[in-house]
């Protein structure tokens, strides 16, 4: 600013205050305004000139509001400063305004009597307002959270039913062909299928050749010896005919079971015995084991349901969950409650856990937010696990290391790419995001176990990285690059409470 556009000092001793941009106002012991500059008059509605014939008090929304601003204003005057940004609701035409009030009472200088206030206000109607919705906002989520962490739970509480119910349908069939209760792999079952199917289709064969056509004719209608004749081809030919693997033992349990339905309708006296007997029995087994191998399959489902609710509930509730104090805890303790945790679901996956070599390390953590970070990560790797080999059961490992003041825990496995582009901009923890490779199989997920763990590990000063790389083919224009297994590393690290010394 030059000297000729600057204010001269009695220019700025002249100054109107009526033309501040904040309102600025002097009322009497009783309210009753003494003078107000423009922005007042414009907030109150008050006329833009001439005398003020108006009473601050007859703008208050509730007037007990006046009594207790007046208290404040005298308390704060005894202490030696002034009261600043109380709040005042006025209504002025209906309409809600609401003002920060900055004020001191204006005294006799000989008596020391009250005379008056003297202060400015600020409309911060918008601000307010904004806050009152964001607050409703956040009760609503509040109470919303609420439900649905009970609705979770409750649904938690019924997949343990469902589960127990499953484990008695698997124990009621006495000769489970799969080595254990676990899931079967899918080599397995397909070989089971194709022998069960191809002893029902020869079955079939024996009974059609073990009679002229008189007997025949007399044993059945034409139609069903043609069905069951189609069927033969259909059986040994089932792998071609239904691409989706996960639909192949549903359509032959409705085979088998339209079979036995045929069996029972032959008319005894014309057809050996022996061969229907055992052509009903070939496709009885062949109807049982569709049926066991879709019971293991619906536990397994149900047990990844009933860990994935129980994330997601802890995840949805963690805000308004009472929080638990810090707590220093070893490294082990945390891995082993994980373990635990996610024990059943392993084993129904025949998937086997190794721990390696375990840090002596503490961490100062809440307790529960990591051990359902590290739970979400090992969820995540028995999960996505492919089997290497027939011999040896899939594998995930888990290993923890100290260094710098730094504990390192790593979650190892075999299985499902993950791309470079997914890692590199970090799509895999966003919310809700389920990588490109991990539905293959049917494997169910909600895309919050990578998003919940980083969060937790981040508020505990750490984080999470990730290494996927592949096992075979490593340029990623071959035919094969994503249907290869990858290796994929997890790393969630946090700062060290402190590291134990090794016992000699």
């Amino acid at each position: 600013m030059t000297e000729e556009t600057s204010p001269s000092l009695e220019e700025f001793y002249e100054f109107d205050f009526r033309e501040l941009p904040i309102g600025v106002y002097m009322v009497d012991a009783d309210g009753r305004f003494i003078v107000c500059n423009r922005m007042v008059r414009q907030m109150l509605g008050l006329p833009g000139q001439g005398d003020i014939q108006a009473n601050i008090q007859s703008f208050y929304a509730d007037l007990a509001d006046r009594d207790t601003l007046i208290k404040k204003a005298l308390s704060a005057d005894k202490e030696g400063r002034p009261l600043e940004r109380a709040l005042i609701h006025f209504r002025i035409n209906g309409a809600d305004l609401y003002v920060e009030d900055y004020c001191k009472p204006l005294r006799n200088p000989y008596s020391g009597d009250l005379i008056g206030f003297v202060g400015c206000l600020v409309d911060i109607t918008g601000e307010y307002e904004t806050k009152l919705r964001e607050r409703e906002l956040q009760q609503r989520v509040e109470e919303l959270t609420f439900d649905i962490g009970r609705i979770l739970h409750a649904n938690t509480t019924t997949l343990v039913m469902v589960v127990q119910s499953l484990n008695s349908v698997v124990q009621a069939f006495a000769s489970n062909p799969f080595a254990g209760d676990g899931i079967p792999s899918a080599e397995e079952i397909e070989a089971a299928l194709t022998d069960s199917a191809n002893r029902l289709a020869a079955a079939i064969e024996r009974l059609i050749l073990s009679g002229d056509d008189e007997r025949r004719s007399k044993a059945l209608p034409e139609f069903k010896w043609t069905i069951l004749d189609e069927q033969v081809t259909a059986l040994r030919e089932y792998k071609q005919r239904i691409a989706i693997i996960e639909s192949q033992p549903a359509a032959l349990r409705v085979a088998a079971h339209s079979i036995g339905q045929i069996c029972q309708d032959i008319m005894p006296g014309h057809l050996p015995r022996e061969v229907i007997r055992d052509l009903q029995q070939a496709a009885w087994h062949l109807e049982r084991l569709t049926t066991l191998i879709d019971v293991l399959k619906t536990r397994n489902a149900v047990l990844q349901m009933d860990y994935t609710l129980q994330s997601l509930r802890e995840y949805v509730t963690a805000d308004v969950r009472e929080t638990s104090k810090a707590t220093t805890v070893s490294i082990k303790s945390l891995i082993d409650q994980a373990v635990s945790r996610l024990a059943s679901f392993a084993q129904n996956s025949r998937v086997d856990i190794k721990t390696y070599e375990m840090a002596d390390a503490y961490v100062k953590v809440n307790e529960r937010e990591i051990v359902r970070a590290f739970s979400n990560l090992l969820h995540n790797a028995i999960k996505y696990t492919w089997r290497r080999d027939q011999t040896k059961a899939p594998w995930v490992s888990i290993q923890s290391k100290f260094h710098d003041g730094t504990v390192f825990v790593e979650f190892e496995n075999w299985g499902v790419p993950i791309s470079k582009e997914e890692l590199e901009q970090e799509l895999v923890f966003k919310l809700g995001y389920r990588g490109k490779w991990s539905t293959d199989r049917g494997r169910l997920g909600t895309g919050i176990g990578l998003t919940d763990s980083r969060r937790i590990a981040q508020a505990h000063g750490g984080g999470i990285s990730i290494e996927s790389n592949p096992t075979r083919y490593h340029h990623e224009d071959h035919s094969d690059y994503f249907r290869q297994p990858f290796l994929t590393k997890v790393t969630l690290y946090l700062p060290a409470e402190g590291k134990l010394q090794s016992k000699e």
